[in-house]
């Protein structure tokens, strides 16, 4: 859960780096709940596009091209792991 005090430091542009970190790996744990749960048939997941959603979802998030992104996930072991990208 965001505190209400780091949500009120986001809406006013003043977010700390640690606060921004926190909330990243929040959004980044949330999206890929709910991947998991939207594309999630009764047999398996369906692995593809999955993957696709959470990149998509993330690349927004953090405004970057697929390319950067990759290179960004490299140096981020943290969230890779929550990401847990089998093409990362």
């Amino acid at each position: 859960m965001i505190l209400r005090s780091v949500v009120e430091r986001i809406n006013s542009g003043e977010m700390k780096e640690d606060e921004f970190w926190f909330v990243a790996l929040k959004f980044a744990e949330v999206a890929v709940e709910r991947a998991r749960g939207i594309f999630k048939t009764k047999e398996t997941y369906d692995d593809y596009i999955i993957e696709y959603y959470i990149v998509e979802i993330m690349r927004f998030f953090f405004g970057l091209s697929s390319i950067l992104f990759y290179a960004f996930l490299r140096d981020h072991g943290e969230l890779r792991y929550i990401l847990n990208l089998k093409s990362a």
